[in-house]
């Protein structure tokens, strides 16, 4: 009987890569196989623009039972999150440290930054001449820039509802209608002259646009939530979130449910609240999951997303009654998620492609090692 041939040198042999074949959508969320989903994410069979909403809806609810899971476990968490910011060359201890140090200019170390070097002067209305010239609409000012007082050259503060705001509102403000006029135009309406907007704003392509990954702009968020002010304003707006006790429906069932009263929300924006909460959670260590907020925090990403990405999206009440809270507390969450993710909303393709081929994977594979570690 003849031996099997056997080649020393298969190991060699490049294989090839792994590619999708044909499959039928998923038809609901328990068709999905995670783990394939997990294995195509990794090896980049399937990225953002390859998901049926299944998929998105089935990347969404593992993350958030993972960061549960982590959120119970604070020694894994702080191991983990260890671990990913060491990706970005950023050590927790370091930052620990330098946070503690005291600032000398009074400001926090993340600010929104406008092109221009100081606030732009506005103009009342009462002191501007409009000229009408054949296709051309001027406006003059009176009196010069210099002897406007501080409350006319710079927008109203009173509108901002953060202590340690870092720009001011260019919006247009009028005044109470007792300053209307015979004619009823607003007398004290506030403008900005366009030759100014058009010396202060450049159109070239920024070196380091918001869209892209950076280092230092990541530090700049650590070190800016890390401040007690801002930790402390955390707490308070954290409360709305909280549930006297967990609703008698699981989170599959939960988002099974707004995907079928809410047919309108896309995969880009399940992807988006998957990435922000997990930006939350362990880049910044702002949001503990449990599962008494994990609901409302649901509601509070999917509806921000929804309004920011989608041209047309439910009505507020409706959408209510779908997450089964009052329009009133809906919107409530929406604004104290907005402030615990200071704004910042845009987020690129590309961020969003090496969340799912690295970020979700490596939480996927961590929660899967401790849950064998608890086992054992």
């Amino acid at each position: 009987m003849t031996a099997a041939y056997t080649n020393k040198y298969v190991s060699d042999i490049p294989l090839k890569r792994p590619q999708e074949t044909f499959t039928d959508d998923p038809g609901s969320l328990d068709e999905v196989c995670l783990k394939d989903l997990v294995f195509d994410l990794a090896n980049d069979v399937k990225d953002v623009n390859k998901l049926h909403s299944f998929h998105a809806v089935a990347i969404f609810q593992s993350l958030l039972e993972d960061l549960i899971h982590l959120g119970e476990n604070r020694d894994a968490f702080v191991r983990f999150r260890r671990q990913q910011l060491e990706l970005y060359s950023l050590d927790i201890d370091d930052l620990q440290a330098e946070a503690r140090q005291p600032k000398h200019d009074g400001s926090p170390p993340e600010l929104h930054e406008l092109s221009c070097d100081g606030p732009l002067p506005v103009l009342d209305q009462r002191d501007v001449q409009i000229t009408d010239i054949p296709g051309i609409l001027s406006i003059l000012p009176d009196t010069p820039e210099q002897n406007l007082d501080t409350a006319a050259t710079e927008p109203n503060r009173a509108l901002m509802s953060q202590e340690n705001a870092s720009v001011q509102s260019l919006v247009t403000q009028s005044t109470d209608t007792e300053n209307e006029n015979e004619n009823g135009v607003g007398k004290g309406l506030k403008l900005i002259l366009t030759e100014l907007l058009v010396q202060t704003t450049s159109l070239d392509i920024p070196l380091d646009p918001i869209t892209c990954h950076n280092i230092a702009r990541l530090r700049r968020e650590v070190l800016f939530h890390m401040q007690p002010k801002v930790q402390t304003q955390a707490e308070h707006l954290l409360r709305c979130f909280s549930l006297a006790k967990a609703p008698p429906i699981s989170i599959a069932q939960f988002l099974v449910r707004i995907k079928t009263y809410s047919p309108s929300i896309s995969v880009s924006v399940y992807i988006h609240s998957a990435y922000m909460i997990y930006k939350l959670c362990v880049l910044l260590d702002v949001v503990t999951l449990t599962p008494l907020n994990v609901y409302r925090f649901i509601l509070a990403l999917l509806r921000c997303l929804t309004k920011k990405l989608e041209d047309v999206h439910q009505k507020q009440k409706s959408f209510a009654t779908v997450g089964g809270v009052a329009p009133k507390d809906l919107g409530k969450i929406e604004v104290s998620f907005l402030y615990l993710l200071n704004f910042k909303l845009v987020v690129s393709e590309h961020i969003l492609d090496r969340f799912l081929t690295k970020d979700f994977v490596a939480l996927r594979a961590f929660c899967d090692d401790l849950d064998r570690e608890e086992v054992d």
